[in-house]
Order: structure tokens, then C-alpha cells, then sequence
């Protein structure tokens, strides 16, 4: 019986992505890198995240270097971000079902606390970190057995590849998003249990 549903936070829960390629593009020069154009950013969410960084020229092994500078200078930004439409009211509704919901992303905690606290959102019964970008499957299985959750109660929904790639490696059910980062046929590629086209839908699943 599902118990537990736990959100990604960038792209699933809050609108992100313009800062997110603001982030990218400030430092492109730094990284020696070119900066995202506005007519590529439809066609880039639906290449992987390798694909997507090869096609911009940036090597993998300046990406941990640059999503710890992007999420430094991310908190100076998070007070401009606003929740995805419609995602309020589905936090409501699943605590009105008595299911227990958090945060589970590769962003920092402190991004996330403050905007949840300047967004006045008090909803989540607690907020995990994975430890590296692609390390997901881990941040899960740990936020699992620290709370005691197994397979059969937990249900992560999440925006990106990496997302759905963590869950099946450790077998647990994906729902994935189409209003975050990638496009819907990158996810669909993946195998996901469930595509969610609108906020509400995350309900239905109960």
C-alpha cells in the first residue's frame, strides 16, 4: 500500500528551469563552455544530460564543479521562484489521505528550506539531499531505510531522466513529469511507471 510519496524539488515542485539556464549560462565563460540560446531550450530537454552537455561543449568532468557553484548562487536567487501551478492544492490533498510526502533532490537543503519558508509551504514531512547528481538511487534507498519505508509503500515522482534511471536500478515506481526539465519522450524512453501531464494526476494513483 503506497505510504509514502516523495517529490524532486527542481522542475517537479517549483518552476525552475528559466533560472536554472540563467545559472548555466553565467557561467559559461568560467567553464569555457557556449551559453544556452533561447530557441534550443526544447530541443535540448530531449537529450540526456551527457548529450546535453556535449552539444554545448561542455566535458563531463567539469559538471560537479559546475552544479556546486550553480547551487551556491542559487540561493541568491530562490526568492524569485514560485511553486508549479496546481501543485498546492495535490500537497493538500495527499495529506487530507494521510500520506506522508517530502522532498528528495540533489539540490541543497538550505534552497529548499528557504523557499519553502518564503513560500509559506509547510506541507512536507521532511526534506532528503542526495549527495551527487547522479546519485539518487542512493539518497532513496538511505531516506528508505532511515524511515523504515519498503518498496511496495513509496512512489517517487521526479522530472528528469536521472529520475526514473535511480528507481528502476533499485526497483521502486517512478512518476514522471512533463511540465519540469526534459521532454516527455526522453521520459517516456526510460519506462517510467507513470507520466503525469498535470498536477492533479498525482492523485489518481492513490
Amino acid at each position: 500500500m503506497l505510504k509514502y510519496i516523495v517529490f524532486d524539488f527542481d522542475g517537479t515542485l517549483v518552476n525552475s528551469r528559466p533560472l536554472a539556464i540563467q545559472l548555466f549560462n553565467d557561467f559559461a565563460d568560467k567553464y569555457g563552455y557556449r551559453k544556452i540560446n533561447d530557441d534550443e531550450v526544447e530541443y535540448l530537454a530531449t537529450l540526456s544530460i551527457p548529450d546535453r552537455l556535449k552539444t554545448l561543449g561542455c566535458p563531463m568532468y567539469k559538471l560537479p564543479l559546475l552544479v556546486m557553484d550553480m547551487k551556491k548562487k542559487y540561493k541568491k536567487d530562490v526568492s524569485t521562484l514560485r511553486s508549479v501551478p496546481g501543485i498546492r492544492e495535490v500537497l493538500g490533498e495527499l495529506k487530507k489521505q494521510g500520506v506522508m510526502i517530502g522532498i528528495l533532490s540533489s539540490n541543497y537543503e538550505v534552497n529548499i528550506r528557504s523557499f519553502l519558508a518564503l513560500n509559506e509551504i509547510d506541507a512536507f514531512d521532511f526534506v532528503f539531499t542526495a549527495r551527487n547528481l547522479f546519485g539518487k538511487d542512493n539518497g532513496i534507498l538511505r531516506l528508505m531505510k532511515e524511515k523504515g519505508i519498503s518498496r511496495d509503500e513509496i512512489l517517487y515522482v521526479g522530472d528528469e531522466l536521472r529520475d526514473i534511471e535511480a528507481c528502476n536500478k533499485i526497483h521502486i515506481p517512478c512518476a514522471a513529469v512533463t511540465w519540469g526539465f526534459e521532454a516527455e519522450e526522453l521520459l517516456v524512453s526510460a519506462n517510467p511507471q507513470y507520466i503525469i501531464h498535470e498536477p492533479g494526476e498525482i492523485c489518481n494513483i492513490l
